[in-house]
């Protein structure tokens, strides 16, 4: 795949960019299937009978589980084991790890898609603990990554050659492993589980590597070599980005919040489903919840109609100061707002007080500017500095009122002395665009009626914000009408 074009330096930074994708994206078998480099690093008694990308991947990630039940062991054993800890934190990056310090494995859950859950649960694997917002810093995911990366060599060039004994793959093509059968594979389904697993393959000791051929030994001690080379280049370079990008773009999250928010199909919730919305699996999220409002919303293939609020978290990646000078909305596939479905109707009651720098966009303007909160142009009089490392959390709200847009942000960078300004893209390229909708009304006096189901909340509702079931044919924004519920 890439052995043959590329230098052994070249191979191991691809390598480690692919691993800050499982990171990023979470290690699931379809994520693991396009990290190529890492995929044909896997060592030839792991390649399953059945050699596909797919068969690969989940090898793969067996692999990586291997060695997050060995840190596991050995934080049993020495709780105060940094270096166990740290592969833990990792682990919890790459969703394998779904139960905290003080927890037992035993009551692992499925694995978080929001990256910020992940965050905080590896940061409570450090020692001292630290938060989310913290872990996602480029010098603390630099270093973990670096002391993930030698420990995953170390386990790949170990691997006993056992010609005529590959990993066997059942008739499904799933590999099998002997995981804890409570235990979640990244993509919400349980660890396959079978009495006729794959045999255990296990390091060899130091003392066993040093009785190989000497000619082997050169050739590992060349390869790490050639491996340092390869990280200490990487650890030069921005984390996430590509190595002329002056800024990191560090987190990307919409705000879980109350909101109206549209679903395509008709949802009649039962009571007892409207209070779980409502005060406790999806709205509050945090330790010990399964799941976030976001992955249901997601599952539900929902939309948030007539505003948005992305949080996005930038930090200095050049050697000097650099300027954000302009953020722009492009807009893509507008049309008008679709009735049907189900209409969770939000309105917001106020806005508080944030200390992010706070950006406003009308969809509807034909160029939607980067507004203040008086309703400036903020970038007509001033720039966003960042410092190397400085990191900046920007809130860019978004709103319309007459149209169902996708649309991305894209922010101008300058850095002192360079003769063209940088464009970031707000999702990054490959990760789907935004997309909000106005409100689709079929009369002023029954405002709502275009949706086969509604539920009231945020300002409007009467229970403290709290959802409640409202008849679409009937809601006229007057509490009164909200006791006319089918």
């Amino acid at each position: 795949m890439n052995g043959g074009s590329l230098s052994s330096a070249d191979i191991d930074t691809e390598r480690m960019k692919e691993l800050e994708r499982l990171i990023d994206k979470r290690a699931m078998w379809s994520v693991i299937e396009t990290c190529s480099s890492l995929l044909d690093w896997l060592p030839a008694a792991r390649v399953p009978t059945n050699d596909t990308p797919a068969n690969r991947a989940r090898a793969f990630h067996n692999l990586l589980r291997e060695i997050i039940d060995d840190a596991q062991a050995a934080y049993e054993e020495a709780p105060e084991d940094s270096a166990a800890r740290n592969t833990l934190a990792i682990g919890a990056l790459l969703g394998l790890v779904t139960w905290g310090p003080k927890q037992p494995k035993a009551q692992s859950t499925r694995p978080a898609d929001s990256k910020e859950v992940r965050q905080g649960l590896a940061g409570s694997w450090l020692e001292p603990p630290v938060q989310a917002n913290t872990i996602r810093r480029r010098e603390h995911k630099a270093r973990l990554l670096t002391e993930f990366w030698f420990k995953l060599y170390d386990y790949i060039e170990s691997t006993p050659q056992v010609p005529g004994e590959p990993v066997r793959s059942d008739s499904g093509g799933r590999e099998q492993n002997q995981s804890d059968p409570t235990a979640f594979e990244p993509d919400g389904v349980p660890a396959f589980s079978t009495a006729t697993a794959r045999p255990t393959l296990r390091r060899p000791t130091p003392l066993a590597r040093l009785a190989g051929h000497q000619k082997a030994v050169v050739a590992g001690a060349v390869a790490v070599v050639l491996g340092v080379a390869a990280l200490l280049t990487w650890r030069l370079l921005p984390t996430t980005d590509e190595p002329d990008d002056p800024v990191s773009i560090d987190d990307v999250a919409r705000a879980e919040g109350a909101g109206s928010f549209v679903l395509p199909l008709r949802l009649d919730l039962a009571p007892a489903q409207l209070e779980e919305i409502n005060h406790d699996k999806y709205w509050q999220g945090g330790a010990g919840h399964v799941e976030s409002f976001t992955s249901w919303f997601t599952k539900q293939k929902g939309v948030w109609a007539e505003n948005s609020l992305v949080n996005v978290t930038l930090s200095g990646a050049a050697d000097k100061t650099v300027r954000i000078t302009r953020i722009d909305v492009d807009k893509r596939n507008c049309r008008a707002p679709a009735g049907g479905g189900t209409l969770f109707y939000a309105p917001v009651g106020g806005s508080g007080e944030d200390e992010n720098i706070t950006f406003l966009f009308d969809l509807d303007l034909p160029q939607p500017v980067a507004r203040d909160e008086d309703g400036e142009d903020y970038f007509s009089r001033r720039a966003i500095t960042l410092k190397p490392g400085e990191a900046e959390t920007l809130s860019l709200f978004v709103s319309t009122r007459r149209q169902d847009c996708e649309y991305v942000f894209r922010l101008r960078v300058v850095v002192p002395g360079s003769k063209q300004a940088v464009t970031r893209t707000i999702p990054e390229q490959g990760s789907p665009a935004f997309r909000l909708t106005a409100l689709a009304k079929h009369s002023d006096s029954r405002p709502y009626s275009a949706y086969r189901a509604l539920y009231v909340g945020g300002a409007a509702s009467p229970a403290q914000g709290a959802f409640v079931q409202a008849d679409p044919l009937a809601y006229n924004d007057d509490p009164a009408t909200l006791s006319q519920a089918p």
